[in-house]
């Protein structure tokens, strides 16, 4: 085991986290989930494995905030059966015992494009370190998303809320810098924070822009977080919510995107701004809403339609954007990236084929798409019960009691955040895994009753200037 730099300093954070008020830990742990390129421990006897930051983090996370009895006894309930954590804790039980059995039960019987392959080329079905590390990282999802589920419910939702904003402003720090040090070749200043084992391409330009990766290890999953933040900011903008600091974050994050050149980011932003202008018609006519959501109703369509006019009466600029659109969207399927994304896909869906539906085990097989990867690697039962867990955390429960208006904003704006990221896990995700930031987002969104004399204990977020007490509404 290798320990880097940035892992020392992580143990550092989780020792003083231990004896500091909970802000401290939740801060470091959200913001740790930035470094997707860093790693903080690196397992040589398990082939390379890289310990993330954030997964260390949440080790110290779940030590000091599960040390409240109040919010223990919280996380217990949240596992009742009809919940999301019980959904999601079947799924991760059914999920491991199948990475252990089925790539040995059926070894030889189907080919697969395994995770860690050295190469191109599909191999036949068998057991590896794979198995394990996915069935790691599923369950860091799990104890994540019962501790801060429970800690929102507790009335951590307002620090978490805050953390979220705080967040999204430091990834576009992130994305500032990659760009400065790029164009100034002094990209090894990043080195720290990107000595993960994996594939670094930061160093990538098409139609002449440089695609920003941020702290992550390409522009795809740097789009990815990036459309997370923008969804979750300007919902936040929409229902009133400090709207100059949210507006800022949100165009600043679009910028982003745009730059990023990143198809997945793109096919996501397309969505999620469809589903905004549709649900903001929809609350337009049913009851009143707030004044930026009206000048959203009425700018945007003028907005495009002034965008489409100036590029359509300047040649260069449509000649510009044509060719920049064919090589990251219209023809991104025939690049040699999108046929191997394809035959991901194909082989994957044999392999669910070939298993009679039982799937080939949780980190067996590589996807290039999120419900393609859940059938591929756990199968029809599987994929099932984590349905159930999506439905249960989606639909709306039953509130015993009155909601703070802000929280509710909160856990609104993280519901939109969870789609923006199952939207791109669908466009390219490979793994099961959503990651840690979903899992986050979503204990917000699945606070469902927020007690008044507990939510007074953790609003701390009006501390860091980040939040005010109520949405201004129409």
């Amino acid at each position: 085991m290798t320990l880097e730099s940035v892992g020392v300093v992580a143990l550092l954070i989780g020792v003083i986290s231990l004896f500091s008020q909970p802000s401290v830990i939740v801060y470091f742990f959200f913001c740790s989930t930035l470094l997707g390129s860093a790693a903080a421990f690196v397992l040589d006897s398990l082939g390379g494995t890289n310990i993330s930051p954030a997964h260390l983090l949440l080790g110290f996370l779940s030590l000091r905030l599960l040390t409240d009895k109040e919010i223990s006894a919280k996380a217990v309930q949240e596992l009742s059966i009809g919940r999301p954590a019980f959904w999601l804790l079947v799924t991760v039980i059914y999920s491991i015992i199948g990475a252990y059995c089925l790539p040995r039960l059926l070894a030889g019987d189907t080919f697969i494009f395994a995770l860690r392959a050295q190469s191109p080329y599909a191999v036949l079905l068998g057991p590896s370190t794979s198995n394990f590390t996915q069935s790691v990282y599923f369950t860091a999802d799990l104890v994540c998303f019962v501790v801060l589920s429970a800690f929102a419910a507790n009335g951590g939702i307002r620090l978490l809320g805050a953390a979220a904003l705080f967040c999204a402003a430091l990834n576009l720090i992130f994305a500032g810098l990659d760009l400065v040090t790029y164009f100034t070749n002094t990209a090894e200043l990043f080195s720290p924070i990107r000595n993960a084992n994996y594939a670094m391409l930061d160093e990538v330009e098409i139609a002449g822009l440089k695609r920003i990766v941020g702290s992550f290890t390409e522009a795809s999953s740097f789009a990815s977080a990036t459309l997370l933040y923008f969804s979750f900011t300007i919902q936040l903008w929409l229902t009133g919510i400090r709207p100059r600091l949210t507006l800022t974050l949100a165009l600043l994050s679009l910028l982003a995107l745009v730059l990023a050149t990143s198809t997945t980011g793109y096919v996501g932003l397309a969505v999620i701004l469809v589903y905004l202008y549709l649900q903001a018609l929809l609350s337009a006519l049913h009851r009143p809403v707030t004044i930026q959501t009206r000048w959203f109703i009425v700018a945007t369509p003028f907005i495009l339609i002034l965008l489409t006019l100036i590029v359509a009466l300047n040649t260069e600029y449509s000649d510009y954007v044509l060719n920049f659109l064919d090589g990251t969207v219209f023809n991104k399927l025939s690049t040699s990236s999108g046929v191997e994304r394809s035959s991901w896909n194909s082989q994957a869906l044999q392999n669910f084929v070939d298993t009679i539906g039982f799937g080939v085990g949780n980190g067996s097989a590589r996807a290039s798409s999120f419900p393609v990867a859940v059938l591929a690697n756990l199968g029809i039962i599987g994929t099932f019960v984590f349905g159930f867990f999506f439905v249960t955390l989606f639909v709306p429960g039953s509130r015993n009691g009155r909601s703070d208006p802000l929280e509710e904003a909160y856990s609104r704006a993280a519901k939109l955040a969870c789609l923006a990221c199952l939207t791109t896990a669908t466009t390219s995700g490979a793994l099961v895994d959503l990651g840690l930031p979903f899992y986050i987002f979503a204990a917000v969104c699945n606070a469902r009753q927020l007690p008044d004399v507990l939510a007074q204990r953790y609003r701390l977020a009006s501390d860091v200037g980040f939040v005010e007490p109520s949405p201004t509404t129409q």
